[in-house]
């Protein structure tokens, strides 16, 4: 039975470590072909800058003009002597030089380099090599047609300014097509990987689960003579799974806002002309990012110190603040108008669960804020009633029909609304404030918005 156990506990160590080693794989194989992207949209761009400058040059005879040309030209150049270099087996730091001179990021060029040697021979990435080769090729008459052009207008000989830029953009319509196939072939090499790391972690996974039956089915029946020790022990784990559970979905689920605020934020980003107001932008971007870090590391230490229901001073403030900039964009990239109006400002409760409180009923206000009308708003109130503190959440969203709000709370409820509710965010946020020992009450009119009062003591 002893040799049973350590052959069936030798192969799940094997097979976690082989699903290590797989991951590790992926995640350096979906790292080069990110920067394979970031390579591609260098060299698109600086073959796209350097054919605006020589068709400016050709009209304007501007030497401003051919030396932007020629500083636009040498990013794709560089690409080319990284290939040319890599696929002769030369020494790497040649192809290192090529990659920098190309704009490409120091960081980025390991994955490059370690990528391109290991699948230079693979059919998906032969044709990519191909199609970089066959646009190198034009770049080459690019330079050749801008290095005539220059020439000739040096030398005072008249030029055909026509024919030059016909030639120029028959060449960069060619360079688009070959662009877009070199990205779409990029875009199948992740496909691959994440197909084949599935069915890898597939396979891998049913193993564990196999050998891992088996050990539980023996263990169990050794431990048959102390049923009433593994009875305990079983209530202690279930509960102690419940409760990594509820921290699991709150931490999770508090993840999902900040990204949708984040996305909207890029969506803002993307349309941003005015350079200026970038920082500003990635700047929010860095303040969600820190806060949400520090929700998951307080998170992770009330589950290390088994300080679920321990309280602290809270300041409202401080917290309200900090939920709202974590959620302060809809996903569509339209900026999401609080109004705060605080009376008590702080209280002692768990800060744990009071984020994931904020953050379930900012969210669900998020995502249920109704577009039809001409602004979306949400308000934070808090007021003292008794020996109690009262916050209110209030929105102008799309409400709550009467027939669900007897059912909101419910564990796995769905309006039917959200596709991709899991039905748990107001089923754990009235766990969270009763185990606050607190109260949650819902007012709602359909079309007209929703309140949501929660009582915790002072």
């Amino acid at each position: 039975m002893k040799r049973v156990i350590i052959a069936l506990t030798t192969i799940v160590l094997v097979a976690t470590a082989a699903i290590g080693i797989t991951h590790y794989y992926s995640v350096k194989i979906l790292s080069a072909s990110r920067a394979y992207t970031n390579f591609e949209s260098q060299y698109s761009t600086g073959q796209k800058d350097a054919t605006r400058h020589l068709m400016n040059y050709i009209y304007s005879h501007e030497e401003t003009d051919y030396l932007y040309f020629k500083n636009d030209i040498s990013i794709p150049k560089g690409d080319s002597i990284a290939r040319e270099a890599l696929l002769a087996g030369k020494d790497i730091r040649i192809a290192r030089i090529g990659f920098l001179l190309a704009g490409n990021h120091p960081d980025d060029l390991p994955e490059l380099i370690w990528f391109f040697k290991q699948f230079k021979n693979a059919a998906f990435f032969k044709k990519a090599i191909a199609s970089w080769q066959q646009a190198d090729v034009m770049v080459s008459k690019l330079n050749a047609i801008g290095s005539l052009a220059y020439r000739n207008i040096h030398s005072g000989k008249p030029i055909d300014k026509e024919g030059l830029i016909l030639q120029i953009n028959t060449i960069s319509d060619n360079l688009t097509i070959n662009q877009q196939s070199f990205s779409a072939l990029l875009g199948t090499t992740s496909r691959i990987v994440d197909h084949y790391v599935f069915i890898a972690d597939l396979l891998i996974s049913i193993i564990i689960l196999a050998c891992s039956a088996l050990l539980a089915g023996i263990m169990l029946r050794k431990l048959h003579t102390s049923k009433k020790v593994i009875v305990e022990q079983n209530l202690a784990l279930k509960n102690m799974n419940e409760r990594i559970n509820k921290f699991v979905y709150a931490l999770t689920h508090d993840l999902r806002s900040p990204l949708s605020s984040l996305t909207g934020l890029v969506s803002v980003l993307e349309r941003e002309k005015d350079i200026s107001k970038i920082s500003s932008y990635t700047a929010m971007m860095r303040e969600s990012i820190q806060l949400q870090d520090q929700h998951i590391q307080d998170v992770l230490h009330t589950i290390r110190n088994d300080s679920g229901t321990n309280a602290e001073l809270c300041n409202l403030g401080v917290i309200v603040s900090d939920v709202i900039s974590q959620n302060s964009f809809f996903a569509e990239g339209k900026k999401v108008k609080f109004l705060s109006e605080l009376e008590v400002w702080e209280l002692k409760c768990n800060i744990t669960n009071l984020k994931t409180v904020f953050n379930n009923l900012i969210s669900n206000a998020i995502k249920y804020a109704d577009f039809s009308k001409p602004e979306q708003w949400i308000k934070v109130r808090s007021y003292k009633n008794d020996k109690r503190c009262v916050i209110e959440i209030e929105d102008n969203g799309i409400g709550i029909k009467p027939d669900q709000r007897g059912s909101i709370f419910n564990k796995y409820f769905k309006s039917g609304i959200n596709k991709k509710s899991t039905g748990l965010g107001l089923y754990f946020t009235k766990q969270a404030i009763e185990d606050m020992n607190g109260t949650i009450t819902v007012r709602s009119l359909l079309g007209g918005g929703t309140s949501f009062i929660v009582s915790l003591p002072l």
